[in-house]
């Protein structure tokens, strides 16, 4: 009888160890589990945090031009009213060159080239331009081209405290083409002689740092541009005078909305165009708020050197023309 009962004492400690056993293995687990599940919640919420910063940013940046460029036309509007010339402050001055900035950005991202090409070559030409440098970003992309060893086409303007990044663009064999000086459209568009003038002024301070005899042209805006106050054709026929060329773009990276594009969108913008043309000139930005575009850049060349007849040039006078108007 004392048997039984130790037997039995015995084997309700065994279950007791058993099952306390079974606990700590139980939470062992839940432990490891539970911190994981919290690290993953948190990564989550941090992502989802920081888009949202981004797409509020991205909002308020295209709300304030928006409400610059209303500012704009309300003056235009009185002004026209009163028939009279209102003081153009540096303030308008400024409110005026975001509304054509906006435009012009729009312009750019929407426009679509139905020009005719050169077909009669079996290889695809690419190249991949850059507007309104040089900035910050530059020597990121120069070093991203070095790296593929492709050319690429930089139209510039007039900015100080670049001539390292200027004269590195004609070192290293790429296009340095015109944009224009000042890059102020209603300076530069508002008649001929300011056009020259400007182009003139770039070219000499071009020709000053790097001896390079620039005449490869991008319009600031592309020659299709709705800001100009003198006709486009005009200054079309000005630069065939003076033996310079004028290129703008038929793929367009959409790199120049305020929206602030993704490198993943830059990259599937340029790579879903590619295929429609056998010269193809694409729209970029090199500017300090345009990290994304250089971002992009290694997905975009890597697929495109990995093409099959496809090469990536530097545009030269010899390039087929990609105009959006014709002299």
């Amino acid at each position: 009888m004392l048997r039984d009962k130790m037997d039995l004492d015995e084997n309700v400690e065994t279950n007791d160890r058993v099952t306390e056993v079974r606990k700590l293995s139980f939470i062992d687990i839940l432990v490891p589990v539970l911190t994981l599940i919290t690290i993953v919640n948190c990564v989550v919420i941090l992502i989802l945090v920081m888009n949202i910063g981004r797409k509020v940013n991205g909002l308020e940046q295209r709300l304030l031009l928006l409400e610059k460029k209303e500012l704009y036309e309300e003056y235009e509007a009185v002004r026209k009213e009163t028939s009279t010339e209102l003081p153009d402050s540096e303030n308008f001055s400024e409110v005026s060159e975001v509304a054509d900035t906006v435009a012009v950005a729009e312009l750019e991202d929407t426009y679509q080239w139905n020009g005719s090409e050169d077909r009669t070559a079996d290889i695809r030409r690419v190249y991949l331009t850059f507007d309104d440098g040089p900035s910050t970003n530059t020597d990121r992309i120069l070093d991203i081209l070095a790296q593929y060893g492709v050319k690429a086409t930089f139209f510039v303007i007039g900015k100080n405290g670049y001539t390292e990044q200027y004269q590195r663009i004609v070192k290293e064999g790429h296009t340095l083409g015109m944009h224009s000086y000042s890059h102020r459209y209603g300076e530069i568009y508002a008649s001929l002689d300011a056009y020259k003038e400007d182009l003139t002024k770039l070219h000499d301070f071009l020709y000053e740092l790097t001896g390079e005899d620039c005449n490869i042209v991008r319009f600031p805006g592309g020659s299709s541009n709705t800001i100009s106050k003198v006709n486009m054709q005009e200054l079309i026929h000005y630069l065939n005078q003076e033996n310079m060329i004028y290129f703008d773009w038929n793929v367009s990276s959409g790199d120049a909305s305020g929206e602030n594009k993704n490198a993943n969108q830059i990259a599937q913008n340029v790579l879903a165009q590619i295929d429609k043309y056998n010269n193809v000139v694409i729209l970029f930005h090199d500017a300090a708020g345009k990290s994304t575009t250089v971002d992009a850049l290694s997905e975009i060349i890597e697929t495109i050197l990995a093409s099959d007849n496809t090469v990536i040039l530097p545009i030269s006078e010899d390039t087929a023309k990609v105009q959006h108007l014709h002299d």
